[in-house]
């Protein structure tokens, strides 16, 4: 076995027992053991996150002699955001679920079947991506993406960028706002604590009422007539897909009350359980756990280095950061905008919008924000800052010209990132404003 991924998984075994067990000692082992981690990922990490590593790093230590920690606190402060770690890593396993039962094999026919106009292919391009998205979250976007390349030759480059930037990255974003296996939505209810119940309204509400404005929005403007030839798959049924969304849901909100547990360490219990369970069923169990173990073995081995980087770095500049008085003076100002929440709330996306376009990833900006804006809203408006937290983490997606989702879509369209970001700004923009305006409206 591998040494590196047999080190990780052991940590964050470790961690995660700690976190469940509340056990101080466990976490603070957990948090020295990180170390090794953290310099062993940063190498392996692309210069982004490197660069966001060292900020955080270097910023936390800044901190250090204008607060009262002791050496015996550091540790912990390395190992208070790796439950974040443990669900990026565990999350491949419904992707594996998905690719076992087959489902990513019937793309073709969900796309193109009954698209006999431009309007009606926007239309069938946005649902599919998020009927894919829930499980398959970003692996499905490359074989959409190709998938409505390859069959758009009827139609100008341009019309065919816009449709896949607008459609594909919309979708997503919009099918994982309400998702609990999403890490922006696990990452805003650890900050704020809100409960996933309390919230699951409101995030479906936004979500679908959004996807209805982007399927009339084009359905108006367009009407041309196309002719798709595809290839039309059998398989198991939409529903069936559609169903065991809803099983996942009730199970996340059920198993969190019973066993009183986080809501991230629900979600990490339950996507293993669950998928092999769902496989089982349908007669694929076997296969599922040879395709689960090669999926999160890969994960531990290459794809969890910059979640490790950004998280730990994270914890420690956070950690530091509450032991100064520097938040104090940055928050004075904006309590005097406590009797005109609407102004806060804006802030918010707003926030993360600009700090996405110099390349700061949306978990950093949720964090960064939540010190800040967070003591101030919380007393008097906790959901809807969680609503907005996920609402403009997720929007960063579609219009972040650094993101991995912008930058895999303009390598796919062979297209310049910054055109997708304003393809899609509007989109953030609108998002943002009817978001706000729910949540004042309801809460």
């Amino acid at each position: 076995m591998n040494v590196q991924r047999f080190y990780y998984g052991m940590i964050l075994l470790l961690v995660f027992i700690g976190l469940a067990l509340q056990a101080s000692l466990l976490l603070w082992i957990g948090g020295l053991l990180t170390l090794p981690m953290l310099v062993y990922s940063f190498f392996r990490s692309n210069r982004l996150f490197q660069g966001m590593g060292l900020a955080f790093l270097s910023g936390g230590a800044l901190f250090v002699p204008f607060s009262n920690v002791s050496l015996q606190d550091i540790p912990p402060l390395f190992s208070n955001n790796l439950t974040l770690v443990v669900f990026v890593a565990i999350v491949p396993l419904m992707q594996a679920a998905i690719e076992t039962l087959h489902y990513d094999k019937q793309v073709q026919t969900w796309l193109f079947k009954g698209a006999t106009t431009n309007g009606k292919l926007h239309t069938r391009s946005l649902l599919t991506t998020y009927g894919f998205v829930p499980f398959m979250n970003l692996s499905v976007l490359p074989l959409l993406q190709h998938t409505l390349k390859e069959k758009l030759t009827a139609i100008t480059k341009k019309e065919r960028d816009v449709l896949i930037s607008q459609t594909t990255l919309r979708g997503y974003a919009l099918a994982l706002v309400w998702m609990p296996m999403e890490i922006m939505v696990v990452t805003a209810i650890g900050l704020t604590g809100e409960s996933y119940f309390s919230l699951i309204p409101y995030l479906l509400l936004l979500s679908v009422l959004m996807t209805f404005v982007e399927i009339g929005k084009r359905a108006m403007r367009q009407n041309e007539r196309l002719s798709i030839v595809f290839q039309e798959e059998g398989g198991r049924s939409k529903w069936s897909l559609i169903s065991a969304v809803i099983v996942f849901l009730i199970l996340v909100m059920a198993l969190g009350e019973w066993l009183d547990l986080s809501f991230i360490l629900t979600v990490v219990l339950l996507i293993p359980l669950f998928s092999l369970a769902w496989t089982s069923m349908l007669g694929k169990g076997r296969a599922f756990l040879k395709e689960g173990l090669f999926s999160l073995g890969k994960q531990l081995q290459t794809g969890i280095h910059p979640f490790i980087v950004l998280f730990v770095s994270l914890g420690w500049f956070t950690g530091m950061l509450n032991q100064t008085e520097v938040l104090r003076y940055v928050q004075e100002p904006l309590y005097q905008l406590g009797e005109q929440p609407v102004l806060l709330l804006a802030i918010i996306p707003l926030s993360f919008y600009l700090l996405a376009m110099i390349g700061i990833h949306p978990i950093a900006s949720m964090v960064l924000v939540h010190e800040v804006i967070g003591p101030i809203l919380m007393p008097i408006m906790p959901i809807p800052l969680t609503v907005m937290y996920i609402v403009s983490a997720l929007a960063t997606f579609t219009m972040s010209p650094y993101g991995i989702i912008v930058t895999m879509t303009a390598r796919h369209t062979e297209q310049n990132p910054y055109r997708i970001m304003m393809t899609n700004v509007p989109f953030a923009l609108l998002f943002a404003a009817i978001s706000i305006s729910i949540m004042l409206l309801f809460y």
